[in-house]
């Protein structure tokens, strides 16, 4: 197949004749050799899944503009995967990426009459020459469909289970859906079990929170009744020798000379410690919206499949949402644990 003038799904840039281009084995998607190394995958999951070709899907011939015989005012390219999307899409109908400066629909005063739905919006917004990335969130689905599937589940549903910040997990779940990409959850990294707790994961969130705590009251403790101890006699020590600025090599080297094996690991514990909860904040990060992506399409399922369909809409807000008492009892815990480690 010729590629010339075609976008490269990474990059977007238009093959150009002498271009080195590599095609993917299996939907016979084409990519810069470069753009391939750089995502190390084809970005078309979807349609290895549908054994579907990114010719007829993402290639198929479109109706040509009539005034000047090209559909390129027609249509605007995703930069995040290269999708073709109509130019007032908002969002990339494949990744479900804001696509800037693509004109929002919700900026036609005549779409839908959002103005008499949602009340006055900023003139900032409504401006197709200067949308802002923030225009997306007035959409409290996020730009993504209501009757989108997610694996077995609508996007209605889904927006119905998540109930709060919907904007944000809807576009996160069309990407994972997607291209199989998301984001860092920052709340989740300085909450880590209190925001599975809050999200309703609450085994995960119990595991991740006694073990905080855990590690939490161990460290505090030992730091206290032990290695401060251990620390403060090595300085006196060296100081007693002649060593009035002492390096690391120099504690050390007296530690490992005077101390016994369990001192020595006591001594080590906090910064150990320490790790293993910084490991624990990085990995909630990553993987909570994955996490919370399978967990409401699970959960979403269980209703549908236990209740009946007058009772699956309610179930399914009340099964959903956030658990406010639980992240303040989370909060109040934490208070607690800090100031009593002040009087260790």
């Amino acid at each position: 197949m010729d590629f010339l003038g075609k976008n490269c799904p990474v990059c977007s840039e238009k093959f150009q004749q002498g271009d080195d281009i590599v095609v993917c084995p299996k939907c016979g998607a084409p990519y810069h050799r470069e753009c391939y190394k750089e995502k190390g995958k084809c970005i078309y999951p979807n349609l290895h899944k549908e054994n579907k070709s990114w010719k007829e899907v993402y290639c198929q011939d479109e109706p040509k503009n009539e005034n000047d015989g090209s559909d390129d005012d027609a249509v605007i390219i995703c930069p995040f995967c290269g999708t073709k999307n109509e130019k007032d899409n908002g969002v990339c109908k494949n990744c479900g990426s804001y696509i800037p400066l693509a004109g929002n629909p919700y900026n036609d005063p005549e779409h839908n009459n959002f103005d008499e739905q949602y009340g006055n919006i900023p003139n900032e917004f409504k401006d197709a020459n200067n949308v802002s990335p923030f225009s997306i969130f007035i959409d409290p689905m996020g730009g993504v469909s209501e009757d989108e599937d997610f694996n077995g589940v609508t996007g209605a549903e889904l927006s119905k289970f998540v109930k709060v910040n919907t904007p944000y997990y809807m576009q996160i779940f069309k990407k994972i859906k997607s291209i199989g990409k998301s984001r860092f959850n920052f709340m989740a990294f300085f909450f880590s079990g209190g925001w599975f707790l809050y999200r309703k994961q609450y085994l995960k969130g119990a595991i991740i929170t006694i073990l905080s705590f855990i590690l939490n009251i161990a460290n505090s403790y030992i730091s206290s009744f032990y290695a401060i101890q251990l620390w403060n006699k090595a300085t006196e020590s060296l100081v007693d020798a002649g060593i009035n600025y002492a390096t690391y090599q120099d504690y050390f080297s007296w530690i490992f000379k005077n101390c016994y094996d369990y001192e020595i690991w006591l001594m080590l514990a906090p910064y150990i410690i320490n790790l293993i909860s910084w490991v624990i904040m990085f990995w909630c990060g990553f993987s909570a919206n994955r996490s919370y992506y399978k967990h409401s399409i699970k959960k979403i399922k269980h209703i549908k499949l236990v209740k009946s369909n007058e009772d699956i809409s309610n179930t399914i807000a009340v099964c959903g949402g956030v658990n406010t008492s639980i992240a303040w009892v989370i909060f109040v815990c934490y208070l607690i644990l800090m100031f009593s480690t002040l009087f260790m």
